[in-house]
């Protein structure tokens, strides 16, 4: 009966967990402005920053302002590196329709990353969301979670932020970095 009892626990936790992941995810998109109802790249974003040198000195930059322990950042740091490439789905984050990278602008030339955007909004009526695999703490009460959105070549926002879960929901720590255009 123990056993049983113990089972059952370790099931209800495992499920908690990935709902509290779900709704990390939703909570990072909401605090990003996104509406109810919002377009998301279907690719997962893999860094904060274009390089895990980068990464790592934000991850290790939180131990000092005692928002992780040495065991996180080590644990944190083999989340991201061990992040495989994968995609989006809709059921990934409550209210997001999914659009392939395929089709959206990618130029970094103005004059033609212009025209893919006029392009892109001839299909689609406003910008599109990106966001990152969360990268949790040991204990899985913070996390790191990256957004941004972009709406054209001279549109868009974004950065990352700490998560901490408290009182059954997730809280927006602190904003480690942002960026606008």
């Amino acid at each position: 009966m123990k056993k049983i009892f113990t089972l059952f626990l370790i099931t209800i936790s495992l499920s908690a967990t990935a709902q509290d992941r779900r709704s990390l995810l939703q909570a990072a998109v909401k605090f990003s402005t996104a509406p109810d109802t919002f377009l998301l790249r279907d690719s997962v974003l893999q860094h904060f920053y274009s390089d895990w040198e980068s990464d790592s000195i934000l991850i290790a930059g939180l131990k000092s302002e005692s928002y992780i322990t040495p065991a996180d950042i080590d644990f944190m740091l083999q989340q991201a590196r061990a992040s495989k490439k994968q995609t989006w789905t809709k059921d990934s984050i409550a209210g997001s329709v999914v659009i392939s990278s395929k089709g959206l602008p990618n130029s970094l030339k103005q004059k033609k990353a212009a025209k893919q955007w006029t392009k892109y909004f001839s299909n689609h009526k406003t910008g599109y969301y990106e966001v990152s695999k969360p990268i949790f703490s040991k204990d899985g009460k913070t996390a790191i979670v990256y957004v941004s959105f972009q709406c054209g070549v001279n549109c868009g926002n974004g950065g990352a932020s700490v998560y901490r879960w408290k009182n059954d929901k997730w809280i927006l720590e602190k904003n480690l970095f942002s960026w606008r255009k």
